[in-house]
C-alpha cells in the first residue's frame, strides 16, 4: 500500500514525542501510517512511579515492547516493526560496546533489515533524525545513518534483492526541532520555576538543528492531548518529575504543537512547507 507515513525511530517512546502529532495527522487523513523501532530500549530509564528498576531491568525490553504496542494503538500507526537491535545506551557508556546494540551493528545487515520494511510498507514519506540523531545518543545518531541508506537503497532494485519488490521513497525527512525552540522553552519554564529538558550547558552538545536548516513546519496542535497520551503509554520512562507530566496545561501547544523536519530529498517540486505530503 503506497500514500503512507514511515517513521523511524531508535527506542519505543521517541515516535510519540518527535512524529506523534504528524503520524495522527496522517491517519486523520486517511494515510497508513507506521513506525519501525530499531532497538528494544532495553537500557532506558525506570522512573515509572511504584516501579522497582531492579526487579524489571532483565524484563524491559520486554515492557518497552507492550508499551509501544499501546502507544502505535493510540497514534494509528499498526503494530510494532523492530529491526531487532539492542539498545546502545547513552554516549561512552558501557552499553555502546555490547555486540548485540545497534551502535556495533553490522551496517549493511541493518540498512537490509529496513529496506525490508521500506519495501513492504511502500511509504510516500519517510521521517529520521537529523545528522546529530537530534541529541547525539549513539542508537540516534545511528539511526540517522542507516535510516538514510535505506531509504535510498530501497529504490534500486540490484540491492538486496531478497528484501522485496523495489520501491523509490518520494519524499524523505530528518525530524529535528530549530534550536530557538529549545531557548524559548528553557526560558518560559524557568520563569514559572518549572524544571527544563533542555540543559544550558556549554560543555554539553546542542539540541536541534540552526534554525536556518528547517524547511518543513507542521502544525500539530489539535493532535496534542493524543500525542501526550501516547507518550504516557511508555509509563516506565516517565517519573512524577517527568518535563512530559509536570507541563501546565496552558504550555501544552508551546512545547508539543509543533514539529519541525529537514527536507533530505523530494521528488516533487516542495518550496517551505507545512505538510510533509505537500507536492504529492
Amino acid at each position: 500500500m503506497a500514500g503512507g507515513l514511515l517513521c523511524v525511530h531508535a527506542h519505543p517512546d521517541d515516535e510519540s514525542i518527535s512524529t506523534g502529532g504528524v503520524l495522527l495527522r496522517a491517519v486523520g487523513e486517511g494515510r497508513p501510517a507506521a513506525v519501525v523501532t530499531c532497538t528494544g530500549g532495553e537500557l532506558g530509564e525506570i522512573v515509572g512511579e511504584g516501579m522497582d528498576p531492579e526487579k524489571l531491568r532483565p524484563r524491559l525490553g520486554e515492557v518497552r515492547q507492550a508499551e509501544l504496542t499501546a502507544a502505535l494503538e493510540i497514534l494509528g500507526a499498526g503494530t510494532p516493526r523492530l529491526l531487532g537491535y539492542r539498545d546502545s545506551g547513552m554516549a561512552g557508556t558501557s552499553g555502546n560496546d555490547d555486540e548485540r546494540s545497534f551502535w556495533r551493528a553490522d551496517f549493511d545487515q541493518a540498512v537490509g533489515r529496513l529496506v525490508t520494511q521500506v519495501r513492504a510498507f511502500r511509504p510516500d514519506v519517510l521521517v529520521t533524525y537529523d545528522a546529530f540523531g537530534q541529541y547525539g545518543h549513539p542508537d540516534h545518531v545511528q539511526t540517522h545513518r542507516v535510516g538514510l541508506v535505506a531509504a535510498e537503497a530501497a529504490g534500486v532494485p540490484m540491492l538486496y534483492p531478497e528484501a522485496g519488490e523495489a520501491w523509490q521513497v518520494p519524499k524523505v525527512y530528518l525530524s529535528t526541532l530549530p534550536r530557538s525552540f529549545a531557548a524559548l522553552v528553557s526560558e518560559e519554564l524557568q520563569r514559572r520555576g518549572l524544571p527544563t529538558p533542555f540543559e544550558d550547558d556549554p560543555d554539553l552538545p546542542p539540541v536541534g538543528s540552526p534554525d536556518e536548516l528547517i524547511t518543513t513546519t507542521v502544525d500539530v496542535r489539535p493532535f496534542v492531548e493524543r500525542k501526550l497520551t501516547a507518550l504516557k503509554a511508555h509509563a516506565s520512562q516517565l517519573g512524577p518529575a517527568s518535563f512530559f507530566l509536570n507541563m501546565p496545561p496552558e504550555l501544552h501547544d508551546l512545547a508539543f504543537g509543533t514539529e519541525w523536519f529537514i527536507r533530505q530529498r523530494s521528488d516533487v517540486p516542495a518550496p517551505q512547507e507545512d505538510d510533509l505530503f505537500a507536492g504529492l
